[in-house]
């Protein structure tokens, strides 16, 4: 039975993933703007999830499934707009493609760091240094390497989220993993 604080926070957790939806709307008039209204709603959505009672298994549901969206969002201005790197942001949208099916089918988040989304951060920088492709792959790629790591590899989780898990630790990462495997 949920409690009155958790139907508050899931019913944020439920907004959130709307607006990760209808974030196509903002990425097709402004793709900067589009993007970060993704990459901010997937950065809190986990506390929302965590307080609203889901458990890490239905999290990563979601989540991914909205990840993989998301990510097919990036490519659409790319295509809308026939950017010259249109090509290379649909083979980047299918490579980390590869690693959701692998995560799906064996739970390791291993996968996220070796089939790194690399759109997510190479997207705002190619429209931040005006479609200089070198430029964006030059800070997208390290960047998003050291994020995919630290998420990942070394399984950050934000601090409000940590102190939660603390008192609740049915939602730690390694325990849920451990369970599915």
């Amino acid at each position: 039975m949920r409690t009155r604080g958790q139907s508050i926070y899931r019913s944020f957790y439920i907004l959130a993933a709307i607006v990760r939806i209808l974030s196509l709307l903002a990425i097709i008039k402004w793709p900067l703007a589009g993007w970060f209204i993704i990459f901010f709603v997937d950065t809190i959505d986990y506390f929302f999830a965590l307080r609203g009672g889901l458990t890490y298994a239905q999290y990563q549901l979601v989540d991914k499934s909205l990840d993989i969206l998301n990510r097919f969002y990036f490519v659409v201005p790319a295509l809308i707009f026939n950017w010259p790197v249109r090509d290379l942001f649909l083979l980047l949208f299918f490579y980390r493609l590869i690693g959701d099916f692998l995560y799906f089918k064996d739970k390791s988040e291993k996968y996220f760091f070796l089939f790194p989304n690399l759109l997510e951060f190479i997207l705002p920088a190619y429209i931040i240094f005006n479609h200089n492709l070198i430029f964006a792959l030059g800070l997208g790629v390290p960047l998003k390497l050291l994020h995919e790591y630290k998420l990942h590899i070394k399984n950050f989780i934000d601090p409000f989220s940590s102190a939660y898990i603390l008192q609740h630790p049915e939602h730690d990462r390694k325990t849920a993993n451990k369970k599915r495997s």
